[in-house]
């Protein structure tokens, strides 16, 4: 009796866990705001481009990536994380990725089941950045995890962007900064 007590305990605390890392979907986004970030002029790397974001809805966010200069035919990662770029554009001192709800990075995101990623994650719901030389990476997608209203914990308005080589070298970064609508490229 005591075993299936404590193999009752046990699996009660797993359910807890495995909800305390899925993201909610938001349902509280302003459809007036976008968000842009461009990518820094870096001597030490050839990715260039930038992140939009908007809705026409308060439910999820819709994205445009766009990358230029990837090099060696690489698949890239590209996440929110936790700060801002500070002014000498020191990508590495953006902190972790954007994950209010301590999903962490183990195991790997698995793009079939979003609400379990790290809610910064945005190529490991959406898929890696992939272009063969010359050429541009573009997606446009929808995230529903993400919030565009100050207060939520899933914010990422006053946060940064990171793109990351396959070994999660941080190879260029920018800041969100909420634009006019008509601004959007």
């Amino acid at each position: 009796m005591l075993s299936r007590s404590i193999l009752t305990g046990l699996f009660g605390l797993a359910l807890c866990a495995n909800a305390q890392t899925e993201a909610p979907i938001v349902t509280d986004n302003c459809p007036a705001d976008m968000y842009h970030s461009q990518l820094q002029i870096k001597h030490n790397s050839t990715v260039r481009g930038y992140i939009e974001a908007w809705t026409d809805s308060p439910i999820g966010m819709d994205f445009r990536v766009v990358l230029t200069g990837i090099e060696g035919h690489e698949s890239l990662l590209y996440h929110i994380h936790e700060y801002p770029v500070p002014e000498d554009g020191n990508c590495y001192a953006t902190g972790a990725h954007l994950d209010p709800y301590g999903r962490g990075e183990n195991p790997p995101c698995d793009i079939g089941n979003p609400a379990t990623c790290q809610v910064g994650d945005l190529s490991g719901k959406h898929g890696p950045a992939f272009a063969p030389d010359d050429t541009q990476f573009i997606a446009e997608f929808r995230d529903y995890f993400l919030s565009n209203v100050p207060g939520n914990p899933a914010y990422f308005g006053d946060r940064s962007w990171v793109v990351h080589a396959p070994d999660k070298t941080r190879l260029n970064c920018g800041n969100f900064k909420k634009i006019v609508p008509g601004d959007r490229k």
